[in-house]
């Protein structure tokens, strides 16, 4: 093969998710640009040739331990082509706090060919520890900084930002029994073709430095919509041989996008 498959879906999906604005302290934040019911989906893509699909969706607010949060998840799941010689499904949850927006925990669950892994992390965000589980290994607390993100649940209080052209954030995750900082350019405005129509939207690049299933592959390119929604719809980075792909190709659960034109 010229690249590898291995992780591919997984880390294109993810790179969606794996930035992070850290916060001093948990905030209320009255008007979010996401809501229960919000259901993206996507077409990876790699020189035209279909990868994969994967799926975000804001289930309805639950209680966990006490706490009322977001429960979101994702999948991706390897097109008919790739899954003829190596299969992928892949499957992610966090539960966020519906005040704070920070994760009270995280799974992931990993199917690859013959690869499997489950990687689950709980957040203790009072006391600042984070307990680490890999398959079947006894967890592992660590140290975490106050409201720090997972992977996944960074990207929905990403939203939440007003990204400024010019700038950079220095930015706190935690994976991988470890808290990395990560910077997010905001590069520019850009109009692109989303379904039929034209949508304004704004171009990010974060610097990946994580080890682990985040190692960084390549540079990575997301456009947000120029909106107060913010919404994922385009995803590029490049890889051994060209670039892959991922395009939003439908949105359910979404009010009406005022950048598009």
């Amino acid at each position: 093969m010229p690249i590898s498959i291995k992780n591919l879906l997984l880390f294109l999906l993810l790179s969606l998710f794996c930035f992070t604005l850290s916060a001093t302290g948990g905030e209320s934040l009255k008007n979010l640009p996401f809501n229960e019911g919000e259901d993206l989906v996507y077409e990876i893509s790699w020189f035209g040739i279909p990868a994969g699909t994967g799926r975000l969706h804001v289930n309805e607010k639950t209680v966990k331990d006490g706490k009322e949060v977001f429960h979101i998840d994702y999948s991706a799941v390897s097109s008919d082509f790739l899954s003829s010689f190596y299969r992928v499904e892949d499957r992610a949850e966090t539960f966020m706090d519906s005040a704070g927006l920070f994760p009270w925990s995280f799974k992931l669950k990993i199917r690859e060919g013959r690869t499997k892994r489950d990687v689950e992390t709980v957040f203790d965000q009072i006391g600042h520890k984070a307990a680490f589980k890999k398959d079947k290994d006894e967890p592992v607390e660590v140290s975490i900084p106050p409201a720090v993100q997972d992977a996944f649940s960074s990207l929905y209080y990403l939203r939440t930002k007003n990204l400024i052209i010019g700038e950079k954030v220095i930015i706190d995750v935690f994976e991988d029994k470890k808290s990395w900082q990560v910077e997010v350019h905001v590069l520019k405005k850009e109009r692109i073709k989303i379904y039929s129509e034209e949508v304004d939207t704004i171009l990010v690049k974060p610097l990946l430095k994580y080890e682990g299933i985040f190692q960084r592959k390549g540079d990575v390119y997301i456009w947000l919509t120029d909106d107060e929604k913010k919404i994922p719809v385009q995803l590029r980075t490049k890889v051994i041989i060209g670039s892959v792909y991922a395009k939003i190709i439908s949105m359910n659960g979404v009010k009406v996008i005022t950048s598009a034109r």
